[in-house]
């Protein structure tokens, strides 16, 4: 087992970003090459990759000012020019940008298995928890390659909420995470007919770090909703003293999914109406047991589900290697190949954030707090 690193940085966006890149330059370096890599795997090439990359570096400018100085500070610790830092901080639009209505249609397939993060999420209200506190949950299943080019972020901050996060090296926005408020998310990638229809719309990593700015739960759901999207997401947000929702999120359509029986749980394919063509399970079904596998594995338990229940259920390996707890399959081309590459389970009324580098069935969980 590898310790995942961690990095504390203080004062304002730009100092938090210079320290990520001079942290984390090799990591940084190695994150983009692997990009760059899958990118061309489903035919973007480099070139056409940093055109889009520098789009998005506008786009993210205007759109949050001060998460692009911190994109800046990361480019400048790192020796990275800010294009490359913007197309690590937009990888989740950036292949969608590239394709038409017309082109969607033809290769529905080939774009579905470009979609960004796979993941299995849960949310649990105090209800159904044996110390009573609420809790969320997330096994990230994305590329090989991006295993051991992550990194836990603490941000102390003094104009907004500080906070802990699980992040890729080169992306300041961080997925999974808790901050001093109570507030925290977990999410999963998510495929519709629609994505890309709305171009150069907020990013996902930055409505990711925009919930984390959140001081209360009605101001979390803002950066989901209050703005068209480019590509669709799921978002699991929870808050202490008993709050979870679960956001489906398509370019045009929101849908709110509340737990049931004090549960709710995700994977990567639509569970509500409204949100046209669902993409991701037509080449990945796997997803369509995942989320289903993970409430039963939970729900026995209700009322006494505690730290090791909740360790045991993220380790699960029903349908591997496409299981709830994922290794890689040998099987994949390389550059595609996928694994549990962190698995996070967080606890919002201790603000603190437990992270297993990998398939948590090899690697222990070990505690963030602010």
């Amino acid at each position: 087992m590898i310790r995942i690193p961690l990095l504390t940085t203080e004062g304002d966006a730009y100092a938090c970003g210079l320290a990520h890149g001079r942290r984390f330059v090799r990591e940084i370096a190695d994150n983009l090459a692997t990009y760059l890599r899958r990118f061309a795997a489903s035919g973007l090439d480099r070139d056409a990759a940093f055109t889009e990359a520098a789009r998005w570096r506008k786009a993210i400018a205007a759109h949050n000012g001060i998460y692009a100085e911190e994109m800046r500070g990361i480019a400048d610790g790192s020796g990275e020019s800010e294009d490359s830092i913007a197309l690590l901080n937009a990888r989740y639009e950036l292949a969608f940008t590239l394709f038409g209505q017309e082109a969607r249609t033809q290769l529905a397939a080939e774009l579905a298995e470009v979609v960004p993060d796979g993941c299995t999420t849960f949310g649990l209200l105090p209800e159904v928890t044996a110390n009573r506190h609420t809790w969320l949950g997330q096994n990230w299943d994305w590329l090989e390659g991006v295993h051991g080019r992550t990194f836990v972020l603490r941000a102390r901050r003094n104009a907004q909420p500080s906070f802990v996060c699980l992040t890729e090296a080169g992306i300041a926005g961080g997925k999974m995470g808790v901050n001093e408020c109570g507030i925290g998310l977990v999410e999963n990638g998510l495929a519709s007919s629609h994505d890309g229809r709305n171009p150069y719309q907020t990013p996902f990593h930055v409505r990711c770090r925009e919930v984390l700015n959140a001081e209360r739960f009605e101001q979390a759901s803002r950066p989901v909703t209050e703005t068209a999207r480019t590509c669709s997401a799921n978002f699991v947000l929870g808050a202490a003293s008993g709050h979870v929702v679960d956001l489906e999120s398509s370019p045009d359509h929101v849908c709110r999914l509340d737990a049931q029986d004090g549960i709710v749980t995700h994977s990567n394919h639509f569970l509500a109406a409204g949100h046209v063509e669902s993409l991701l399970e037509k080449i990945s079904p796997n997803t369509l047991y995942r989320a289903d596998r993970m409430r039963a594995l939970l729900y026995p338990h209700r009322g006494t589900l505690s730290f090791e229940r909740m360790r045991a259920a993220a380790m699960d390996h029903f349908g591997e290697p496409y299981a709830i707890c994922r290794h890689p399959d040998p099987n994949q081309p390389s550059e595609k190949r996928t694994m549990t590459v962190g698995a996070v389970l967080i606890d919002l009324e201790a603000r603190t954030m437990q992270v297993a580098n990998g398939p948590p069935c090899m690697n222990d969980y070990v505690a963030f707090g602010i």
